[in-house]
């Protein structure tokens, strides 16, 4: 707490209030944005995505596109984390690592919601059986 004259003045890391709540806002919103790229990841692997291949002895061929919604999505993510919380703290340090709390914080909770989704499954698991027409 700082003193100027008669009047007390608190100091915290946030520039305005304003700003803080837009940072919380991006972190929840980030937390639908995490759970949908989870949710995409389970979809891309889903069972439609594979083909009619008769060989279902090697990877998945739909979980690359789904680690690139993935990534991409949390790139997004933390751009506007990054901006949000630069604009919000007073240090560039201190809004590194409110960017970094947030996306995890988001991405956490989403993959959280994703799970229940899936019944436990990051991915469809992959049946060790032929193709049957």
């Amino acid at each position: 707490m700082v003193t100027t004259g008669a009047v007390a003045v608190r100091r915290t890391g946030w520039t305005s209030a304003r700003w803080a709540a837009l940072y919380w806002v991006t972190v929840a919103l980030g937390v639908v944005g995490g759970g949908g790229s989870w949710l995409w990841l389970y979809l891309a692997s889903e069972e439609a995505t594979r083909g009619a291949t008769p060989d279902r002895t090697g990877a998945n061929p739909g979980i690359p596109m789904g680690l690139t919604g993935l990534v991409l999505g949390h790139l997004v993510g933390a751009v506007l984390l990054l901006i949000t919380a630069r604009l919000a703290r007073r240090r560039g340090r201190s809004a590194v690592v409110f960017a970094i709390a947030g996306l995890v914080i988001g991405s956490g909770i989403g993959l959280a919601l994703s799970l229940q989704l899936t019944e436990g499954h990051v991915v469809v698991p992959w049946p060790h059986e032929p193709f049957v027409p």
